[in-house]
């Protein structure tokens, strides 16, 4: 009676979920939430009652399809330009910094506390100061990019190589391994990950640095697009220009991520994330 008491029934084994099936129910997910919003959108839109303040999906959708045969396409460009300068300027020496400060004591003492300093403040809060050195021009959003992309990837790759195990340096230092071996063989590769969740965070903060310098600061961009069909009232087409952007975010963010995933398919982190 003891033995039946306590027997219990195996559970049955899980059905394991494919990578293709993860993807098209991530797919599902997406596209469900857009439905919810854009219900939510033409709701609001309908109990305003007024869509010139606030115009339905469709309009903006149409508008948007007008933007691409005028404007859009070139605003697209500009900003595309004055991201990829700023950013690649950002993550270059975001990256040398953290070479310098992991290597070097001395080093690390003066520029940590210096980057503590400035990490706090917004880059938006540097827009004035820009206008003045730089006048209205191309160059204040690639500052101002190239100054939010410096601090996240330099905070996760200094993170990154501390987080190194010494054992594994001293091991290969037994071996005979030289000081750059052990820089590209062992501290690179385990600190990979760090590195580029830096680099998508870096980004991420550079396309909003990027869209409020452009409001202000430059004469091209999504960013300037904006300010200038505000100007006029053009709701609809500050909405799709403001769709324009979370989109686009959204695709950068989305290929980052994969890159990350399938450089750093080894790391345990990396394999949580591909499931998401």
């Amino acid at each position: 009676m003891a033995n039946a008491t306590h027997s219990a029934v195996a559970p049955a084994p899980a059905i394991g979920v494919g990578p293709t099936a993860r993807r098209l129910l991530r797919g599902l997910e997406v596209l469900v939430a857009l439905a919810v919003v854009v219900a939510l959108w033409q709701a609001a839109s309908v109990a305003v009652g007024n869509s010139t303040l606030l115009p339905s999906p469709l309009r903006v959708l149409h508008a948007w399809i007008d933007l691409l045969h005028a404007d859009l396409r070139e605003d697209i460009l500009a900003s595309l330009l004055h991201l990829g300068l700023g950013y690649a300027l950002g993550v270059a020496v975001g990256l040398l910094l953290a070479a310098v400060s992991t290597r070097f004591a001395v080093l690390e003492a003066i520029i940590d506390p210096l980057v503590e300093l400035l990490r706090p403040i917004s880059a938006i809060a540097w827009i004035p100061l820009a206008i003045l050195m730089f006048g209205i021009s191309a160059k204040v959003p690639v500052f101002l990019i190239f100054y939010a992309s410096v601090f996240p990837i330099f905070v996760n790759t200094v993170a990154g190589v501390k987080q190194v195990d010494p054992r594994l340096v001293h091991a290969a230092e037994m071996l005979g391994a030289s000081s750059r071996m052990i820089l590209t063989h062992v501290v690179m590769p385990a600190a990979l990950p760090y590195v580029l969740a830096g680099a998508r965070l870096s980004l991420g903060v550079a396309w909003m640095a990027m869209v409020a310098a452009e409001l202000t600061g430059s004469d091209a961009g999504l960013g300037w697009r904006l300010f200038w069909y505000q100007e006029f009232f053009a709701m609809d087409k500050v909405m799709a220009v403001i769709l324009t952007i979370g989109v686009l975010g959204y695709l950068f963010d989305t290929l980052l991520r994969a890159l990350q995933a399938r450089i750093t398919r080894w790391s345990p982190d990396s394999a949580v994330d591909e499931t998401r």
